[in-house]
């Protein structure tokens, strides 16, 4: 499973392969002279979670964040959901409609001050649960780390309409381009990419750490619930950091 879910997200989080045009002798000139970065964080860097002392309290806290939902990213949420085992699940990918939020203090208040080149120095996979017993009447909460990509090297290029991702995987002497999207930051928090039509656009969240850094994740969601007895909820998170390139 763990296996399935670093494969997926890691091809969600760099895109499908569009072509593979290189980048500019200039630029990979750069990176090449300029070793690869990468930092340590915590599991739940930059991230909120519901209150977990009551049900109450946690669907209060969960609910805070639908105030900046959009009607575009609304219509991007419809998910999927079937009986198996007497288990209902209901999953969505890629979902911003999570128990798991970034921080909103990494709101981007202006689009200009994230234009520009940036290097990955995180790519890593998290999975958050919550999960709640009916009789025992606790809330329970585990983190767990699926991956730590250390060995790909990524860059991406953001231009007032272009999202342009770029890696250099394991074993190859080259980068290629992974990702060449149009791009739509909503609520301050909302990345939208897109190829041909935007109502099918991928939504995740973006921000701006305190350090400078920006960040990129992207979340599929799963609830598994027994009436009356228990109820999981999931989020399994790729998330991808990157610090500005110097000039």
């Amino acid at each position: 499973m763990i296996r399935f879910l670093k494969i997926t997200f890691y091809t969600v989080g760099l895109g499908l392969i569009l072509n593979s045009c290189g980048l500019q002798k200039e630029v990979v000139y750069q990176l090449n002279t300029n070793p690869k970065e990468f930092v340590d964080l915590p599991l739940d860097f930059c991230n909120l979670f519901p209150d977990t002392s009551s049900f109450k309290n946690w669907d209060n806290s969960y609910n805070l964040y639908e105030k900046y939902l959009t009607q575009d990213i609304l219509r991007t949420q419809m998910g999927l959901s079937y009986i198996l085992n007497g288990v209902h699940v209901w999953w969505c990918m890629p979902s911003v409609r999570t128990h798991v939020q970034l921080d909103t203090a990494t709101m981007i208040t202006d689009k200009k001050s994230i234009l520009g080149e940036w290097r990955m120095v995180v790519n890593r996979g998290i999975t958050y649960e919550d999960s709640v017993s009916y009789a025992d009447k606790r809330t329970y909460r585990t983190s767990h780390l699926n991956f730590d990509n250390r060995e790909d090297d990524v860059y991406l290029l953001l231009t007032d309409d272009k999202f342009k991702l770029y890696a250099k995987t394991k074993g190859k002497n080259k980068y290629r381009l992974k990702a060449n999207r149009n791009y739509e930051i909503q609520s301050k928090r909302y990345l939208m990419l897109w190829g041909l039509s935007k109502p099918s656009a991928a939504i995740s969240f973006i921000g701006l750490d305190k350090e400078g850094r920006l960040i990129h994740n992207i979340y599929f969601v799963q609830e598994r619930k027994v009436k009356g007895v228990y109820v999981v909820y999931q989020a399994t998170m790729t998330q991808m950091i990157y610090k500005r390139m110097k000039k």
